[in-house]
């Protein structure tokens, strides 16, 4: 899970780093690339995409959590937090897309994934939360 993790980190920025000459290469034929300000679509993308390094640093975070035996930690339930709040403000994101810029199969689908996304790690959030202060508990009582 590590490794898929670190691979999909270095995925990420390359992609970040090429996006000006990716986009147009993706989008060559597409008639949402012409309905849509190149500009806007592009602010989007990185905004988006900076999100999406920083859920995948905080899941790496949570890889090495699990690797050290330490699963029910502060450290994990920051990490879950940082990650629902990144996934919620994608969601913003791709609902602005969807009423300003274009609605599209693709970016509905991302909104409701990364609303879905959002929602999943609060709970866990939670869950590690109470996790967390239930070990304290025991911790203290022993």
């Amino acid at each position: 899970l590590y490794g898929v993790v670190l691979i999909g980190i270095i995925t990420m920025l390359i992609l970040l780093i090429g996006l000006p000459k990716i986009i147009p290469i993706i989008f060559k034929n597409s008639t949402f690339y012409s309905l849509v300000n190149h500009t806007e679509l592009s602010i989007m993308l990185y905004i988006t995409g900076l999100l999406a390094l920083i859920i995948l640093l905080m899941t790496l975070k949570l890889c090495r959590n699990i690797i050290n035996r330490t699963p029910f930690s502060q450290s994990s339930v920051s990490s879950l937090k940082i990650i629902s709040i990144c996934s919620f403000i994608i969601f913003i994101c791709y609902i602005y897309m969807c009423i300003f810029m274009a609605l599209t199969l693709g970016t509905f689908t991302i909104t409701i994934a990364a609303f879905l996304v959002s929602l999943v790690s609060a709970i866990l959030f939670r869950l590690v939360e109470l996790a967390v202060e239930i070990q304290t508990e025991n911790e203290l009582t022993i």
